[in-house]
């Protein structure tokens, strides 16, 4: 009786070749791993000198957390720590509502002015959007090369 495998192969050196697959994968997650944290430090870095200052409770809530990777996603979280966020909300978009539904929209203390403007932004409102703006050219330019396959 004739055997049901009509076609057999065999390959060698597929376990070297997965293994060096793996090899070249773990190393490209590492290299985008440092250079996610670098940048995001860099961001936090000007987010901190544009942030709106009273006590420094703000400057001292901005964090960077770890790179995650998601299925096909790799990102890191960065911003305010959460206990701060409805009060750093409030900083970055420079307004707040009342209870009544009323808006009040908030200006530099003397303190924030005191600080002088940072590589051409005025501390304040949008401190963590204008420092990933400041730093856009830079993400482009450090990741472009490690997104390359």
């Amino acid at each position: 009786m004739p055997s049901r495998n009509l076609y057999q192969f065999d390959i060698e050196g597929i376990e070297t070749m997965i293994l060096t697959l793996d090899k070249i994968e773990e190393e490209m997650f590492k290299k985008i791993d440092i250079a996610l944290t670098k940048l995001a430090e860099k961001v936090i870095e000007d987010a901190k000198k544009l942030a709106g200052l009273d006590s420094g409770d703000l400057e001292a809530s901005l964090v960077v957390g770890e790179v995650k990777k998601m299925l096909q996603r790799i990102y890191i979280d960065f911003g305010t720590s959460p206990e701060v966020d409805d009060y750093a909300m409030v900083q970055h978009e420079g307004f707040r509502k009342t209870k009544t539904g009323k808006v009040v929209y908030m200006s530099p203390g003397e303190k924030t002015q005191s600080k002088g403007p940072h590589r051409g932004y005025m501390p304040g409102k949008k401190f963590l959007e204008n420092a990933i703006k400041i730093n856009e050219k830079l993400i482009e330019k450090e990741l472009a090369p490690l997104l390359r396959f």
